[in-house]
């Protein structure tokens, strides 16, 4: 929780400082008049039309921009496949045991990262957002082995197991702005493919012994281990939502004759992931003795689901009449 903090802190101190900028120098006396420009520049160019863009008619508004986003995700996984590791040995007793998910989109988990767009045309641009990604759900299992001559007497053992896996992350999506001017709500839809970067599993094991009709605790550990070799290396998948933007600040007439920020450009969205196979390596389902022997505890075939939402702030690089 402390980094996703983090996270949005950052992400607002930098969005809320450019604004301040930008309206700091538009207020400043003395400044140059605006020349017309079409140039590439690190804050745009080109003559200022705020008036026509505002009222949705043809004029010089944000072709390129760029800046940083970040969020919470709300994750949650599919199981398209359960498997499990312990059977009983000895013909006098009997086993049972169970694995319960957490109820879905309850862990949260964060991503930070890049946010950039090009406008094809006043209401539809092309979005790319890399970033670092990081997954987070958990499910408790339990064994309990029974003695058939004697029902009171049986043994526990129950597992809080929570995973955090990671991605660096290349979203694509195209937005469709519903409206012009500097308020416009969108809706979009788009793709997206990452490269694991890392994963662990915090094993939280409580094993109990019930002898006529009591219950007492043998042991109690907590352990954080990689599992890297139990996640192939990439995640793909498809992704909708909607969000709203808005525009602060004027467009500047280059690097040379303006001393404004151009327009910055806060967002505030939230995105659907739905992912499109299965993340977990089974070749290497079993390998981990660690898991399998001490833990008593196996993968099951996972799709991941997430609910991502965040905030963000882009510069405008580069200005276009439309």
């Amino acid at each position: 929780m402390i980094k996703v903090r983090s996270i949005l802190i950052v992400v607002l101190i930098v969005c809320f400082s450019s604004a301040a900028m930008a309206q700091f120098a538009g207020k400043k006396e003395g400044k140059k008049p605006r020349k017309e420009s079409s140039k590439f520049s690190l804050f745009g160019g080109g003559k200022k039309n705020q008036s026509k863009v505002k009222s949705g008619f043809k004029g010089e508004a944000p072709q390129w921009q760029l800046g940083i986003k970040g969020g919470v995700n709300l994750s949650d996984v599919q199981t398209t496949k359960n498997y499990q590791v312990v059977t009983p040995l000895d013909l006098s007793s009997n086993l049972t045991n169970g694995k319960t998910y957490d109820k879905p989109y309850s862990n949260i988990g964060n991503h930070i990262g890049l946010t950039g767009s090009v406008a094809i045309s006043p209401n539809v641009s092309l979005g790319f957002e890399p970033g670092y990604t990081t997954y987070k759900f958990g499910y408790e299992t339990s064994y309990q082995w029974d003695q058939f001559e004697d029902q009171q007497s049986y043994v526990n053992v129950t597992n809080d197991i929570d995973h955090s896996i990671s991605y660096l992350d290349f979203p694509l999506s195209l937005k469709y702005h519903l409206k012009t001017g500097p308020l416009k709500p969108y809706i979009q839809i788009g793709g997206y493919y990452g490269f694991r970067t890392n994963a662990d599993k915090t094993i939280s094991t409580k094993v109990e012994d019930g002898v006529a009709g009591g219950l007492d605790e043998l042991s109690s550990t907590t352990q954080r281990i990689g599992v890297d070799e139990l996640f192939i290396r990439s995640s793909a998948g498809i992704l909708g939502g909607a969000g709203l933007s808005l525009d602060v600040g004027d467009s500047p007439s280059g690097m040379s004759g303006g001393s404004d920020l151009g327009t910055v450009r806060f967002v505030l969205g939230v995105n659907y992931r739905y992912g499109l196979h299965n993340v977990v390596d089974v070749k290497t389902r079993y390998e981990d003795g660690l898991l399998t022997s001490g833990s008593y505890d196996v993968t099951d075939d996972l799709e991941l689901r997430n609910i991502e939402i965040y905030l963000g702030c882009r510069f405008t690089l580069k200005y276009k009449n439309f």
